[in-house]
């Protein structure tokens, strides 16, 4: 056994998620759908073999057994508060949006503030936020939710600073979250934490996900992309290109891709995305190029390169042109 599968079995972490009637289901299943790709992604590396897993996944309520969700959908708990077993590593919590009674469950603010010294990471989903403000533990920290509840929670807490236009954030070892899909890009960036860039991207890759967004961009972001309107192959084809950013992205070469002329192509690609196939790859790449210098310290010339510019130059007139700011600048204020 190599010494880096070694050090890949020894690190294996329990993720639980805390749920309770009335919670939005993408909550609780985009997240944990994250770390269960994440094992996928790692056997189809070869740095664990198809038996193994790096995570393990459960789910906690008050009572073992079915939750009602918003939608209707039941879910199933696998333990109650008082049988948790030890050794969680990441404990997330997610609120009920329509359910503003579960905020403030005194019962689940009590045991979550018991949990907070035996865990590595606290992780807040949507408006789990307010339990955790609840009990205290975000005060005198920075702290996000769905921006719909951001003004609320501002009011509420006054000691917890409100970050209403972030996807996700880290103070310490407390993680909050936006609402619905701001949960899977945290997840997204703890398993980057865990096991690196190439990891996570793979389960982007698979989850069919645009490994985009990093903590620091906003929820409102105009640089967030239009997916395709009513064809799903185009929808895929986005999801390969923010995948792809280095490879040959000319308007030849997609329309090869999906079987078109060049001319048919370009006309399908603006009727359904709302701009030309060269502005999508163009914003794509810029995208790629902000993710990799927030997440390493490679050289300009690399990270161009890697994102698909010609050269340094060229990333640094598309940043200005975007964010009339230069990549140097750029890392220097975000990183």
């Amino acid at each position: 056994m190599t010494h880096a599968r070694q050090s890949i079995i020894l690190q294996h972490r329990h993720v639980a998620m805390v749920v309770c009637p009335d919670c939005e289901i993408v909550d609780v299943a985009g997240p944990m759908d994250v770390f269960c790709f994440a094992n996928y992604a790692l056997r189809m590396a070869g740095q664990i073999t198809e038996t193994e897993s790096v995570y393990s996944l459960s789910l906690i309520a008050e009572q073992a057994g079915p939750i009602k969700t918003a939608s209707g959908m039941r879910i199933l708990a696998d333990f109650a508060y008082d049988d948790v077993p030890d050794g969680i590593d990441t404990l997330m919590v997610t609120g009920a949006p329509f359910s503003v009674d579960s905020w403030t469950d005194q019962k689940l603010v009590q045991w979550l503030q018991c949990m907070m010294p035996k865990v590595r990471r606290m992780v807040s989903i949507c408006t789990g936020a307010f339990l955790l403000a609840e009990n205290g533990l975000l005060n005198n920290r920075k702290a996000t939710t769905h921006w719909l509840y951001c003004e609320q929670m501002a009011r509420q807490y006054r000691k917890v600073q409100i970050l209403p236009d972030k996807i996700f954030v880290r103070d310490g070892s407390i993680y909050t979250s936006g609402g619905v899909t701001a949960g899977i890009d945290l997840a997204l960036s703890l398993v980057e934490e865990d096991w690196g860039w190439e990891a996570a991207a793979s389960v982007a890759r698979g989850m069919l996900i645009f490994m985009r967004r990093p903590g620091g961009q906003s929820q409102f972001s105009s640089f967030a992309f239009n997916e395709a309107k009513n064809r799903k192959d185009f929808r895929e084809l986005q999801a390969w290109i923010a995948s792809h950013p280095e490879e040959d992205l000319s308007v030849e070469t997609l329309a090869d891709r999906m079987a078109m002329s060049p001319r048919n192509f370009s006309r399908v690609f603006c009727h359904e995305i709302g701009m030309t196939p060269a502005k999508f790859v163009e914003r794509t790449r810029l995208e790629a190029a902000r993710n990799m210098m927030l997440r390493s310290d490679q050289p300009m010339e690399s990270v161009a390169g890697k994102c698909g510019f010609n050269n340094a130059e060229q990333m640094r007139r598309t940043f200005q042109r975007f964010l009339n700011i230069t990549p140097q600048e750029y890392r220097a204020n975000f990183k």
